[in-house]
């Protein structure tokens, strides 16, 4: 029955390592637990209880982002696909011995969420973001990426269920215990040696990001204009109606915050819409504030399209010089559930300013590693990142921002609607906070954070050259362990013995 304890303790704990009310520690703790009770449970009362656990962890963190039926199917899913590292560790793990045995549930957690990630969710809410907070310990990322972290984060949990078959005797434990605890000591020294001895320095740029003023915002989404063919007499009440009003505050704001010392100006996505028969009407405006204030400016802009049917909706990220130069006209990349925006190509734009290195990306896309990889390799020192989000989803997509940009080297500036806007330097410290969106007086609050951000950037070895070779490293590294453990299981003569001077022979485990 204590096994069970076990189940419960971590299956309470995973609602707290993803998405919405996330624990740091309980990243760390609940795969402690809950691969414990799979090591001293039957296989066949294990897994399916653990299918259960992971199940009910998703939902309660997914609720409120998507309608009940797709909350069930993505429980569902991750019920089946979280079992996978448990499985793996009791099929391959009782054949394997002293490290190579611990090295099987990090390979295959990272190997899974490595696939996963190059589906349409990307890494948001993956586990690692949880740990944004401790700065010494995220600078591994700008080497490694997340999938370092999250090996090392997954690596915890057979490293402890060592200690604990062994009745936590730190010289029976064995080399697996020792080179876990160097890992760590490594990266945390290193991290910490990074922190103080290349901080960022020399000189920064005034950034201001705005977000739409809340009544009009409100008033536009419950007027519920939907894309479609209309006439142009339709087209100019609606406009007039809803959307000038809000662009002509966010033109205002714009002006004010020039005029306050920023030279870079960055609107949310989403913070002004347009059908895109008139598009170019709010890009000349745009182009005439950032002359006459001599400004980097970049618009947020949805553009309707004369069509029903998804996708219906052009999402754009359009960035103008101080010339009045159009210098790009980004369109998202990613196609998050109920967007419906068109998909853009997937090239990162950037360009050289005084201020350094300018790029941009928008909201989810931040999500997908390789897509922001472009800016660093492009050597991009600030990041423009536009959002709208959801008070649900919010703070799981800025940590992903945080990530990309200590994975990159870059200052991040993110400008959120329906959300909360954020800004960090390349090691991930925080400059700017911005929660107004949620705030009691949200209608009446002018939503801007103005912020100062470094000019300069760093080159890291993730983004130059290691990428994702972590995560390719755990998924061979996986099917070299199955081959392994394939041989031993037809030629058990041949296995090999532990090294009974440090490592005595495991107690028998149920499975």
């Amino acid at each position: 029955m204590r096994s069970w304890l076990w189940l419960l303790a971590g299956a309470a704990l995973l609602p707290f390592t993803l998405l919405q009310t996330t624990i740091p520690l309980a990243a760390w703790v609940a795969p402690v637990l809950l691969l414990r009770f799979a090591r001293t449970t039957r296989a066949r009362w294990a897994l399916p209880a653990l299918a259960v656990a992971v199940a009910v962890g998703a939902a309660i963190s997914f609720r409120g982002v998507f309608p009940g039926d797709q909350i069930a199917m993505i429980a569902a899913g991750a019920g089946v696909l979280g079992v996978v590292p448990y499985a793996l560790d009791g099929l391959l793990g009782r054949r394997l011995s002293g490290l190579p045995r611990t090295l099987v549930f990090p390979a295959a957690d990272v190997a899974l969420a490595f696939l996963f990630s190059t589906g349409e969710m990307g890494t948001m809410g993956h586990a690692v973001g949880t740990q944004v907070g401790n700065l010494p310990l995220l600078q591994s990322v700008s080497v490694t990426g997340l999938w370092g972290l999250a090996f090392l984060i997954a690596w915890t949990a057979p490293v402890c269920n060592e200690l604990w078959e062994r009745g936590f005797d730190l010289r029976a434990a064995g080399r697996s215990t020792v080179v876990w605890v160097c890992s760590l000591s490594a990266v945390l020294l290193l991290g910490g040696a990074r922190l103080v001895f290349d901080p960022p320095a020399g000189s920064t740029v005034r950034v201001a990001a705005l977000a739409p003023n809340r009544a009009t915002d409100d008033a536009s989404v419950a007027a519920g204009i939907k894309a479609g063919p209309r006439s142009a007499a339709e087209r100019a009440e609606l406009r007039r109606r809803y959307y000038t009003p809000t662009v002509d505050d966010m033109f205002d704001r714009t002006v004010t915050a020039a005029r306050s010392g920023a030279r870079i100006v960055l609107w949310s996505e989403a913070a002004a819409y347009d059908f895109v028969e008139e598009g170019a009407a709010v890009v000349e405006r745009a182009r005439a504030v950032a002359r006459a204030e001599r400004i980097y400016l970049q618009i947020g802009v949805v553009y309707l399209l004369p069509r029903e049917r998804s996708p219906n909706v052009e999402i754009r990220a359009i960035m103008i010089d101080p010339g009045g130069t159009v210098v790009w006209n980004y369109l998202k990349t990613s196609t998050p559930v109920g967007d419906g925006n068109v998909p853009g190509p997937g090239v990162v734009p950037t360009i050289d300013t005084p201020y350094g290195r300018l790029a941009t990306v928008i909201c989810f896309d931040a999500n997908f590693m390789p897509l922001v990889r472009q800016a660093g390799q492009a050597g991009a020192d600030i990041l423009l990142l536009p959002s709208s989000d959801y008070a649900q989803v919010t703070d799981a997509l800025a940590q992903q921002a945080v990530l990309r940009g200590v994975e990159n080297g870059m200052s991040v500036v993110r400008s959120a609607r329906l959300g909360t806007s954020i800004a960090v330097d390349h090691q991930g410290r925080m400059i700017g906070y911005e929660a107004s969106w949620f705030s009691s007086d949200a209608r009446t609050t002018d939503h801007t954070m103005t912020v100062t951000v470094p000019l300069q950037g760093r080159h890291t070895p993730y983004s130059r050259w290691v990428g994702d070779a972590v995560a390719w490293l755990c998924l061979t590294g996986l099917l070299a362990m199955t081959a392994v453990a394939a041989v031993r299981r037809f030629r058990p003569t041949a296995a090999a013995e532990p090294d009974r001077a440090t490592e005595p022979a495991l107690p028998a485990v149920r499975s």
